[in-house]
This record gives structure tokens, C-alpha cells and sequence, in this order.
């Protein structure tokens, strides 16, 4: 029978995402973020970031009279509305001009933005506002508010609507009406940046400390928004009741919350927006922001008062900044580790402790490795600051791979450290050879702050392996003491649980099941509270004291009864992307529930890791921003489509899972897409030196340039093409360079730990000969995509797929809101065997950032070939552009009995050769198609083929082509083969089947009987 529906194990998706993200490497920059305005003048997204006003001005400011900006928002606002007042005053498209509104004489200009409640405007450079590029030429005045409104412009630089409506502001001749709304986000608008939560629980310093109340602050990451939880001790089992409080819009993907003690401030990192907000504790409003620099991450406030200061990390740039809560300006800026996220204050030593979540291991470069040395920038996993100096005074070089957790122990001798070490030396990893651990190491502050690395280490605990160990502790992140000292508290984020450890030797005690990825920890009303952001939901855990134990053990929980689960946020991300991030961040996918997808695609970009995978030897892990359209994968392409990569991952993590979670996986894979850029000007626009750079980047090395866009072609920059590139001698599908900015290290097989150095070889490579003027072009160029560019993410059904469902519903997403009436250039053709092209009947419609495409009647015709077309030219509402058309190909296909996804038992028997067993797990598709590969090998023989591949008709499974090895030879099956399967159980699924084929060996034709059970 079959050994299981296989409840949902799939991951080390570490190696599928290694794989996966081969081909497709990065995504989409700042433009491809998404954006907010639904104007056809600058309807923009999410606008903002670091790569909003953070121009360094080495270019006159590409403003647009009307371009539409995108940032940072969660999802790309606008679009769907866009009302197409924003173009010129005779309703042309906008033009790629500077207006001066500030010159005497200058013509009166209108433009249109739309902005989410809880955004801020910044007048120095803002993707909303891109039409001024790096900042408006003159003073911006508040001309009109909606009635009831309090806020006020501050310094003359910024403004946060605190009503939704209409506010308008001027600027010299220029108008700007905003109209903000307050429940912007759905599914269509929402913008996948895939930041994740790192501090995103805090204890309302208000709460009395009698225990008959409590307040929580928690930042519902997705939702845009935080929340307040008012926590009430009751007569009742539960013990207390928790409520969750209205949202509060803050601006896109919030992910560390703090109170600044002494004031009714209340401080929010907005990651995809790139500030530091001031929420009213008291009023319940965002009141303002600050710009910090790219994708503040986590924060801790020093002080109360006005003279308190707050640190705060910038993962996207490696260092920290400290901000002055008072004048709220920076005043002081530390380079520190690759990736900071984990923060541990100790006020009393005056010292801050920083750890990289990526950061070092002792063999980035895996099997290749040898004697090469490491970078010194990947060698700095936890730094050391004073904090009153603002200078780094320590640093502790290697600990782990990916250290999520500081904790600093009572007495600030001692630092913990929650670390996920990588065991990527080994050849032909998979499930059985743990490519990574867990552990928690205890570390001395004094031989740490001595430079002693040998003896800074006191204690390393592998949380998967200790003795009283239950199991595995996947991915450790938040580490906090119960209130009485007596139990130290973990959460898991992949092991959806929180572990209890004896704070003496580490050892376990206890765990509890959460939801999905639990992130932060509070202490409150006798219990811990942590935030399951991947399931939307606070919890509170009962907690036993010390009083507690039964005959000397600890009870977990305490009282099962009395554990609490609230709700929050309104999560605006589709169903079966949040349902594939589950699978994608979930350890339970893994064989031994060990590790995640996310080991590796660390939040969707890399581990700057070497694995050796697979068919394709020692790779670079790549990341998977806009991966959609960048077929075929792997990095020697022998993937044709996402769905494919399911055998990949059940080869490589033993895993299990159905068709239908594949499914999933690749429609959230395809979701995520890059943040606004960086280093482009507002709205994605290229600097001037870019724009030079752009230029010699496609013109031929005969005339001069770099001949670069040979290979990295297209919007995506990829030609989709298999070359001998530079990993000499093996073929290298094209990656594509959206986003390469922040994807570090590069090259198949890490050859360049900066990009600056990959283009130096890669013009090497191509013989072109640059000054070094333009060398830096260039290298500006491919820092600054995608610019303008409007890309596709996602199609469904994804291109290249055959078996295709008959009643898919055609979908097609891109990077930015489209702008309206552009249904035209939508084409779905259907084409018969001859080549004849007959139009589909149906309808397209476009919402937000979706085309969609109605069939007139439901559904298509039965295994016929189909095209999506999408014409060059289509435009965003902020104005960025498709530059190439794109056509998505698909077969449909018949209609299947039932779903083959398991593990099977396939045996293949001959009277006169014996038998030859093989475990075989199969993953099928909505259509029919199913993909599997060979889980181990028993007997005489194996299938030698790395993968089994057919399809599903009826009850009929038509196997393709393969071959077996066997004590007699390797003999191919070249015509493949039918079976009849069942579904005995009826519970759709199949459990068992048969079939045959005659194979012929010299003149003697072996008639082979097949099994499946």
C-alpha cells in the first residue's frame, strides 16, 4: 500500500532554493517594489525607502512631470484606481522631463498621488512624490486637509496624514492632491518584500504591575500596521482574556516595535519604507517619521526621556545608527556584520552587542574551499559597541551561519547566542547528512571584548542532539528568562514552538507547540506571549514556576486550558502564497524536522553559502526575488519550470509533501520581489552615470562598450540561455541581475564576494575595454536595476507547463500597479496542430497589480496548446514600462481520476531476472502531470534516470521514457510505459497499480511486470 499521503514534508528546500534560485538569481530592485499611486502622474506605491531620497546626487534628478513612484510599500498601491489625472495637462502620457515649479513663469502642473493611511511623504526625495526626483525645488506648503486632521508638515521635510481623504500641497507652481486611504491592502495590491519580524513584541510600560492588567504592543509585519493588546486577569480557566485593540497604519512591513520610556512615544521600524516611526500611545496614530537609511531592522532605546537614544540596525547597509529620540536626527553610525538583526543593550556597561544574522562560517566556499581565506566582512558575527563612543570595541568572528538570537544574561558577563551552523563541506549533501545544526552558545563578554576567540566560547549546546533533547530545535531566534530565573525560553521559528532550557547547562526541559514561526517573546500575567506571524496570531502560554514540578520535572505547559490565542492583523497576502510560506519557512517539510527552505534563502536572498547539490556539482546559493520568467533553473538549467524542482526536493531533503503544496511553494517562490533599489534615484529612476553605464552595457565591445546584454537580456536580464559563462567548462543557465545588488556572493560557484569584482571579471570576460570611468558606469547600471523597468513576477500557469488544468484561471503579476485601460495589449490565443491561432473567448481585467483572464464558459478545451501575449509598451500607473513582450506557453491537459502524490514501492519483475525494488516519491500536479524521483535503491538495480516524469489521465499513468541499471547493464526504456492505478480507499489517492513493457536485450525480448504499492 502506499507508505502515506504524506502528510507535508518538504523542505531543505534549502537545496531546491539553492537550485531553484540557480537560474533565476535575484529580482527586481526598487522600481519593480511596488507602488502606491493609482494617478497616472505619479501614482505610486509604497514609496519611500532608502533608495527614495538617498540619491547621492551623482546625477541631475531624473524627475518625471508625472511618473509614478515605487518603493517600499507592501503592495503596490494605486493601480487599481488610477484615475489618470496625474499624465500632462492634455492628457499625454507623462514625459521624461524636470519641471522647475519654482521659476517665474513656470506653467501650473497638477499630479495625482495615492497613499496608504500611515505612510509619510518625504519632501527631499520620496518615490511617491518622484516627479520632483532628489527633493522639491521649493518649499511645500498644506493647502488642504481632510476635516478632523491634526497633522502638520514637520521641519518644512515631511508629512504623515493622520485621516484618510484628500490633503493637498503646493509647491511653488505645482499642485499635488493625496488621497489617502485607509484600507488600501488586498491581495491584488499587496507587495511580496518578504521582510520578516525580528523584535515584534513589546510590554506597554503602562501596564500596572499589581497583575490585574496589561497592555502589549504587537507589529502585524503584513499587515502594515501595529496593534495594541489589552491583556485582563479573569475568574476563569484561562485566567486572563486578551483583546486585540484597532489597527494602527504605520507604513509597509513594521517589524520591530519599542516604547521610548518616559514619553507616550511608541517606536516602529518600517523595513520596506526604510523609517523610524513615532506612534501616539496615547491617541493611537502615527504622528511621524523619520528616513534612517536601508531597511532598519530592530532597535533598543537607551535612556528615557528626551535625551534617550535608540539604536537601530540597518540590515541593508551592515552597520547600526544612532538616533536621537529628542531632535530625532542620527548622530552617530557603526559599520558592524553582514545582515545585523539581533540586538542585546547593556545599559549599565554601556555596551551593545550586534549579531549578523548572515554572517560567518568556516567554509563559505564549501567542497572548493581549500586553504582560500575568509573575507574579513563575513567574519563579524557578533560586534561589540560603546555605545557613548560609538566605536566598535569587540567582535566575535565565528559562531555560526545564521545567528538569530542575542540574549544577555543577568550580570552582562555572559552573552547567549542562538546559531544555525551550515555543514556545507560535504559532498552530495541531502537529508541523512545534516547540513545544519542548532545550537546555543554561552559566551564570556570579557574574552569576547579581549580579542581571546579561543576562550570566548564557555559553553556550545547542540539543540538537536543534547541528551533531553525531544527532537529537533529548528532555527532558535528570541531568547528570553522567565520572570523567576528559574527556565530560560526559546522560540523556534521553524519549529513552530517555544523551547524551555535549565539556564545552568542549557539542557532541555520543555516544549510547546505555536503557530507558524514564532517571533518575540513578553513576559505577562504569568505568561510568555509570542507572536506566530506566519498564522496571524499572539499567544500566551501558561508557565509553571519552580513550585510547579512534579516529582522534580517541569510541566509544559502548566495549564494547557489556560493558553491564549488572539488574532491580529489584516493580512493582505493571498492565501496560497501565505499557505507556501508556511511550507517554505516550516522545518516540519524537512525528513527529520531539522531545517527549513529559509536556511538557506535566508528571507529570500541567500546564506552566501557553497553546496554541492544535486546534478550540478558545488553552487552558490542564490536568491529567489522575481524568479517567475527566469526559466530554466538550476544553475545548469536543466529545470524547464518551477513545478519541476518538487523531484529536486524530495531527492534532496527525503521529504514529503502533495501536488497540491508544490503548488503552493512555486506561487510563493514567484511572489516575492526586491524593495525598492537603493541606490536608484526616486521612482527607480537611473542616475545619469547609470544611464551611461546602461548604454555601454548593451553596445558591442567593436564600438567601444561592454557587450554585456548579449546573455543578460531582457526585462529580467537573462536570455534564458545555457552558456559556458564564467565558471569555465560548465554550463551556466544566465542569472538574472534584478536586485544583484544586496545577493552577495556571486559567481556558480561564490567567485566574487563583491559585485564590484564580479563585473571587473566579467568584463575580463567579454575582452571589452573600459576606462575606469566607465567601468564604473557599468557597475552603477547593474547596481540600479531593474530602474524603470516593469517586469512580470508571476504567471499562472507558469510558462512552459503541459498538463495544465482545464478550468486554470490565467493570471499574470507584475512588479508595479498597472495603469488602466491597457486590457488591450492582453492576447490569449489557443493553436491547433497545424499553427493555426484562434482567439480564446473571454475577458481581461486588471486589478492592482493582476491581468486576469476570464474563459467564457469555465473552462478550456482538453489537451491543447495554448499562448498568453503580452504586448511591449505596457505601463505602470507610475509610469515604468515593459520593454520586451512576453509570451506564456502552456498545454492543457486530460482530466485526471485522482492524485498520485506519496511514496511508492515500484517493482519491476521478470520470471527469468528476478525483481528490481526502488522507493519512488511522486509529486502531481492539478492537471495530471506528475514529476518524482527515486528516494533510495534496493536489490539488484535503480532507476539511473535522476527523475521519473509522466502523467496521469483517467486512471492511466503514461510514464516518459527512462532508464534503469541493473546487475545485467543499464537497459532505457525508450518508450516508457502505462499502468493502471486505483484508489481503493477512495480518499483520492491512488495506492496501488500495474503495468508492463517488453524489453529487448540482444534478440531476447524480457517481458517486465510492474508493480506499485
Amino acid at each position: 500500500m502506499q507508505t502515506g499521503r504524506w502528510t507535508a514534508r518538504l523542505a531543505m528546500l534549502a537545496g531546491l532554493w539553492l537550485v531553484a534560485c540557480s537560474a533565476d538569481e535575484t529580482a527586481t530592485g526598487g522600481s519593480g517594489a511596488g507602488a502606491d499611486g493609482t494617478a497616472s502622474d505619479t501614482a505610486t506605491l509604497d514609496a519611500g525607502g532608502d533608495g527614495t531620497g538617498s540619491a547621492d546626487g551623482s546625477g541631475p534628478a531624473d524627475a518625471v512631470a508625472d511618473t509614478g513612484s515605487t518603493d517600499a510599500g507592501t503592495g503596490d498601491t494605486g493601480g487599481d484606481d488610477s484615475s489618470g489625472d496625474d499624465t500632462a495637462a492634455d492628457g499625454t502620457e507623462p514625459v521624461d522631463v524636470v519641471v522647475d515649479p519654482c521659476s517665474a513663469g513656470s506653467a501650473a502642473v497638477a499630479h495625482s498621488v495615492v497613499l496608504p493611511l500611515g505612510e509619510t511623504l518625504f519632501f527631499d526625495g520620496d518615490d511617491y512624490l518622484a516627479f520632483w526626483g532628489t527633493g522639491a525645488p521649493c518649499a511645500v506648503g498644506l493647502a488642504e486637509h481632510p476635516a478632523g486632521a491634526k497633522a502638520t508638515i514637520q521641519g518644512g521635510k515631511r508629512l504623515t496624514p493622520d485621516k484618510p481623504g484628500l490633503w493637498k500641497l503646493t509647491s511653488g507652481s505645482h499642485s499635488v492632491s493625496v488621497e489617502v486611504q485607509a484600507n488600501y491592502w488586498n491581495a491584488d495590491t499587496f507587495q511580496n518584500y518578504n521582510y520578516a519580524p525580528t523584535q515584534p513584541l513589546a510590554l506597554d510600560p503602562d501596564s500596572p504591575t499589581d497583575g490585574s492588567k496589561a497592555a502589549l504592543w504587537v507589529a502585524a509585519t503584513t499587515s502594515a500596521a501595529v496593534q495594541k493588546l489589552a491583556l485582563t486577569a479573569i475568574d476563569a480557566p484561562a485566567g486572563v482574556t486578551a483583546t486585540a485593540g484597532p489597527m494602527i497604519p504605520v507604513g509597509s512591513w513594521p517589524t520591530a516595535v519599542a516604547p521610548w520610556p518616559g514619553t507616550k512615544w511608541l517606536l516602529v521600524t518600517t523595513t520596506g519604507r526604510d523609517t523610524l516611526g513615532f506612534v501616539d500611545r496615547e491617541a493611537g496614530v502615527l504622528v511621524d517619521a523619520i528616513r534612517l537609511g536601508n531597511e532598519p531592522h530592530n532597535l533598543v532605546v537607551d535612556g528615557k526621556g528626551d535625551t534617550a537614544k535608540a539604536w537601530v540596525v540597518l540590515a541593508g547597509e551592515d552597520r547600526v545608527v544612532r538616533v536621537d529620540l529628542g531632535s530625532r536626527t542620527i548622530d552617530a553610525s557603526v559599520e558592524v556584520g553582514h545582515e545585523p538583526r539581533a540586538l542585546a543593550l547593556d545599559g549599565q556597561a554601556r555596551r551593545l552587542f550586534v549579531g549578523s544574522l548572515i554572517s560567518g562560517n568556516q567554509h563559505p566556499l564549501g567542497p572548493t574551499q581549500g586553504d582560500k581565506p575568509l573575507e574579513p566582512a563575513w567574519q563579524r558575527d557578533v560586534v561589540v559597541i560603546d555605545i557613548d563612543a560609538a566605536q566598535q570595541v569587540g567582535v566575535l568572528p565565528e559562531i555560526g551561519t545564521i545567528n538569530r538570537g542575542l540574549f544577555l544574561e543577568p550580570g552582562g558577563e555572559t552573552l547567549l547566542v542562538a546559531t544555525t551552523r551550515a555543514n556545507n563541506t560535504k559532498l552530495q549533501v541531502n537529508a541523512d547528512t545534516r547540513p545544519h545544526e542548532h545550537h546555543l552558545a554561552r559566551v564570556s563578554v570579557a574574552a569576547l571584548l579581549q580579542g581571546k576567540k579561543d576562550e570566548a566560547i564557555l559553553a556550545d549546546v547542540d539543540l538537536d542532539k543534547q541528551p533531553t533533547s525531544s527532537g529537533a530545535a529548528a532555527s532558535p531566534y528570541t531568547l528570553v528568562r522567565s520572570p523567576d530565573d528559574s527556565y530560560l525560553v526559546a522560540s523556534l521559528s521553524a519549529g513552530q514552538a517555544l523551547l524551555f532550557l535549565a539556564p545552568q547547562d542549557l539542557a532541555e526541559i520543555g516544549r510547546v507547540k505555536t503557530g507558524h514561526d514564532p517571533r518575540g517573546l513578553v513576559h505577562a500575567m504569568g505568561r510568555t506571549w509570542t507572536y506566530s506571524w506566519l498564522s496571524d496570531q499572539v499567544e500566551g502560554i501558561e508557565l509553571p514556576d519552580a513550585a510547579t514540578q512534579v516529582g522534580g520535572k517541569w510541566e509544559f505547559p502548566a495549564k494547557p486550558a489556560a493558553n491564549v490565542v488572539v488574532p491580529v492583523g489584516n493580512d493582505p497576502t493571498p492565501a496560497d502564497v501565505r499557505e507556501g510560506q508556511r511550507i517554505f519557512n516550516d522545518a516540519a517539510f524537512s525528513k527529520y524536522g531539522d531545517f527549513s527552505c529559509n536556511n538557506c534563502h535566508v528571507d529570500g536572498l541567500t546564506d552566501g553559502l557553497v553546496w554541492d547539490l544535486l546534478v550540478d556539482g558545488p553552487v552558490n546559493t542564490l536568491a529567489f526575488r522575481n524568479v517567475g520568467g527566469t526559466e530554466p533553473f538550476l544553475w545548469g538549467g536543466q529545470l524547464p519550470t518551477l513545478f519541476d524542482f518538487s523531484r529536486e526536493v524530495l531527492k534532496l531533503v527525503g521529504a514529503q509533501a502533495s501536488g497540491k503544496q508544490m503548488e503552493q511553494l512555486t506561487r510563493y517562490m514567484q511572489s516575492v520581489t526586491a524593495p525598492p533599489n537603493p541606490h536608484a534615484l526616486p521612482g527607480g529612476k537611473l542616475t545619469a552615470e547609470a544611464k551611461h553605464g546602461r548604454d555601454l552595457f548593451y553596445q558591442p565591445i567593436a564600438t567601444g562598450g561592454a557587450e554585456c546584454g548579449v546573455c543578460h537580456a531582457g526585462a529580467l536580464g537573462t536570455s534564458g540561455q545555457t552558456v559556458e559563462g564564467k565558471t569555465k567548462g560548465k554550463p551556466t543557465d544566465v542569472p538574472s541581475l534584478l536586485g544583484v545588488y544586496d545577493t552577495a556572493p556571486y559567481g556558480r560557484e561564490a567567485q566574487w564576494f563583491t559585485l564590484g569584482k564580479m563585473v571587473d571579471y566579467a568584463l575580463e570576460f567579454t575582452g571589452a575595454k573600459l576606462t575606469p570611468a566607465d567601468r564604473d558606469a557599468v557597475l552603477a547600471y547593474v547596481k540600479q536595476l531593474p530602474g524603470d523597468l516593469l517586469t512580470l513576477n508571476s504567471a499562472r500557469p507558469l510558462a512552459g507547463s503541459d498538463h495544465v488544468w482545464k478550468e486554470v484561471e490565467p493570471e499574470l503579476v507584475f512588479s508595479n500597479v498597472l495603469a488602466k485601460g491597457q486590457e488591450g495589449k492582453f492576447h490569449f490565443v489557443q493553436i491547433a496542430e497545424n499553427g493555426t491561432e484562434t482567439p480564446v473567448a473571454g475577458t481581461w481585467s486588471l486589478s492592482g497589480r493582476v491581468a486576469r483572464f476570464a474563459v467564457t464558459g469555465g473552462a478550456l478545451a482538453l489537451d491543447s496548446t495554448y499562448r498568453i501575449d503580452v504586448d511591449t509598451g505596457l505601463q505602470s500607473a507610475f509610469g515604468q514600462t515593459l520593454p520586451t513582450a512576453i509570451a506564456v506557453n502552456f498545454t492543457t491537459g486530460g482530466v485526471p481520476a485522482f492524485d498520485l502524490s506519496g511514496k511508492w514501492k515500484m517493482t519491476l519483475s521478470n520470471a527469468t531476472v528476478g525483481k528490481i525494488n526502488v522507493n519512488v516519491a511522486i509529486l502531481q500536479a492539478t492537471g495530471g502531470k506528475f514529476t518524482g524521483v527515486v528516494l533510495d535503491n534496493f536489490d539488484e538495480g535503480n532507476v539511473g534516470a535522476d527523475a521519473i516524469t509522466g502523467v496521469l489521465s483517467g486512471a492511466t499513468a503514461q510514464l516518459d521514457p527512462f532508464y534503469v541499471d541493473s546487475q545485467f547493464g543499464k537497459f532505457y526504456v525508450k518508450d516508457g510505459f502505462a499502468s493502471t492505478m486505483e484508489d481503493t480507499d477512495k480518499d483520492g489517492f491512488a495506492d496501488k497499480g500495474a503495468g508492463a513493457f517488453d524489453f529487448k536485450f540482444g534478440n531476447q525480448v524480457f517481458p517486465i511486470v510492474v508493480t506499485w504499492k
